[in-house]
């Protein structure tokens, strides 16, 4: 993978790490502060991790937060949730739920 040759090779990129801070913006303190560093991430999807989380930061960039594995998602299966209790369910079957609310596929005519 390119990312990983490119943090082997000496002076390649640099990774660190750090916890999330809140106050006026967004920063990370880790073995230095990063304020209000951009954030990498798919298209479409933002967000604001909650203060105290590890960020892990790549040459000035927020490339994540790290997140505990869920053991309840089979693979290919994707779970947003927010820190208030909101959550959308992408199963493999085809459903969407959202909230514990289920809402299967349209069937095929």
């Amino acid at each position: 993978m390119w990312l990983t040759k490119q943090l082997a090779k000496p002076g390649g990129l640099h990774l660190h790490s750090g916890l999330v801070q809140q106050g006026e913006g967004f920063s990370v303190q880790g073995e230095r502060a990063f304020q209000s560093p951009q954030q990498v991430g798919p298209y479409g999807v933002s967000s604001r991790a909650q203060e105290g989380r590890e960020a892990l930061m790549l040459d000035g960039y927020c490339t994540g937060v790290v997140a505990a594995a869920d053991s309840t998602l089979a693979p290919g299966e994707v779970r947003l949730y927010s820190a208030g209790g909101a959550e959308i369910y992408l199963k493999n079957n085809g459903d969407v739920v959202i909230n514990g609310q289920a809402f299967h596929p349209a069937s095929e005519a």
